[in-house]
């Protein structure tokens, strides 16, 4: 064992969005920082998830909207070309990866590359990534703050293991797929599912989704009627979702797969897309020897301000219990780097974290729901808006979609929303913001918009209620639900 040992202010374990923006978080507030990462930089978002679904789906989204435009000022179809969709996807991830290291370099990040295990709860021993020129000997390195980012893997199904040929998971699909199958099953009706089922769908496969669940995206924030829109768009363009229903035998052969469904049924698939979630990563970490502990399922256990059992020590993003999407990881990222620097201040709150599906429809989502915000004691209700009624919709040809903001009924206070439609991840931040805004309803009419456009129709949207709280006389309480005066 090497006798160095590098001294830091913050210990970060895993480079993907939750690491990196750890990284980067605390480097602005003037931490000497160490970033230790055991495969490819950026983690599975940029390798394997975010950054080539983001890809590969504006590909497929253009070849809906181009065709959807032959006859009105655009003449032939467009086809995709799946081979050389999945090489432009290789080729964008690998430029932002090669410039990964840079990028963190400039902040005064050290990356090492290698495998990080605890050997307490103050430092790490490094092992060398195999074959490193750099260094072969392990490294001890020490800090007084640890954030843990490992992520997660996809989770295997019982009755169809991966097998990495027939039967592929995510990580499978976007490392080793160079070639489009003719027919796809996807075992799984949540996020995963829906946007890789869509994208094989436009490229040209026979796409049938099975969910277990009796509706799509089910452990989402996501409202039954955005789901229900998204899945009568499957059924037009041909996707088979099949609900209330699993795989209980996948048999395995050189042309293809037969599956046995829950109701006995059989059928032939090419290739089989496993989608049932993932689970948290910290296999060889050596948590117990830094006081570590975690749930029966695998989950770091944390506190609100993302601490570990073990002071200190704090963990991000899949590895621990919370919505597993780059987005909360980015949100846990902030808050643990900030609470390792300069103590214990802020909590983590998910419902302020929008959450998007890019799919047929592009669906977000942030706050609360109409049946969360009545768990939660409020008298709920939504104003709405359809894009039926946009001018740029209108203009684009691509007005399926509506706007539901959500609201007290007896108060007028701002609890979350739904966008469905073009878009719709980026116009969310309008509606995040406003829930975080002293204004609540009445930021949205506080704005100047250009016209036409999409954030437009949010004031289209709540203008007949916020006049009817003006007109009733009732006490009105402005702010939206997460706004703080301390933040």
């Amino acid at each position: 064992m090497a006798a160095n040992a590098d001294k830091f202010d913050l210990i970060v374990i895993g480079s993907g969005p939750g690491g990196y923006k750890s990284a980067v978080t605390a480097a602005h507030l003037g931490a000497r920082v160490a970033l230790i990462e055991k495969g490819l930089p950026g983690g599975t978002c940029l390798n394997q998830g975010c950054i080539p679904k983001k890809t590969l789906l504006h590909l497929a989204t253009l070849i809906e909207d181009v065709n959807a435009l032959n006859g009105r000022g655009l003449i032939g179809e467009v086809r995709g070309d799946f081979k050389a969709a999945m090489a432009h996807k290789d080729s964008v991830v690998a430029s932002m990866r090669e410039n990964f290291p840079f990028w963190l370099k400039r902040l005064g990040i050290r990356v090492f590359n290698g495998h990080g295990r605890f050997r307490d709860a103050r430092s790490v021993i490094v092992e060398p990534a195999p074959g490193s020129a750099v260094n072969n000997t392990p490294q001890i390195i020490h800090a007084e703050r640890i954030i843990i980012a490992t992520g997660a893997v996809p989770r295997q199904h019982p009755a169809c293991p991966t097998d990495g040929d027939r039967i592929l998971s995510s990580s499978d699909f976007m490392l080793g797929l160079n070639s489009l199958p003719d027919s796809v099953l996807c075992v799984g009706g949540g996020a995963i599912g829906t946007e890789l089922g869509f994208l094989l769908h436009q490229f040209g496969s026979r796409v049938t989704i099975v969910a277990k669940s009796d509706r799509l995206l089910p452990k989402s924030a996501i409202p039954e009627r955005a789901a229900d829109m998204l899945e009568r768009k499957f059924r037009r363009v041909g996707i088979d979702v099949r609900k209330n229903m699993t795989v209980t035998r996948a048999d395995v052969d050189t042309a293809g797969v037969t599956v046995t469904f829950s109701d006995s049924s059989q059928e032939r698939y090419e290739r089989i897309l496993v989608a049932i979630g993932r689970r948290p990563l910290t296999e060889g970490l050596d948590l117990e020897k830094a006081g570590v502990e975690q749930d029966a399922n695998g989950f770091i256990i944390t506190t609100e301000y993302l601490e570990t059992t073990a002071h200190g020590v704090y963990a991000v993003g899949d590895v621990k219990a919370g919505p597993m999407t780059a987005n909360a990881a980015l949100h846990d990222a902030k808050i643990a780097a900030t609470n390792a620097i300069t103590g214990n201040q802020h909590r983590n709150n998910y419902h302020r974290v929008p959450i998007v599906i890019d799919s047929a429809l592009e669906i977000a989502a942030v706050g609360l729901t109409e049946e969360l915000a009545d768990d939660a004691g409020f008298e709920p209700d939504a104003a709405r808006a359809n894009f039926a009624g946009s001018a740029k919709a209108r203009a684009r040809h691509d007005y399926e979609g509506f706007i539901e903001v959500v609201h007290d009924e007896e108060t007028g206070q701002l609890l979350g929303g739904c966008i469905v439609g073009p878009e719709a991840g980026e116009q969310i931040h309008m509606l995040a913001a406003a829930c975080q805004s002293d204004r609540g309803l009445w930021f949205f009419r506080d704005i100047s918009y250009t016209h036409p456009s999409w954030c437009e129709e949010l004031e289209n949207a709540i203008n007949p209620c916020t006049s009817e709280f003006t007109k009733s006389g009732k006490t009105i309480f402005r702010p939206g639900i997460y706004f703080s005066a301390y933040d």
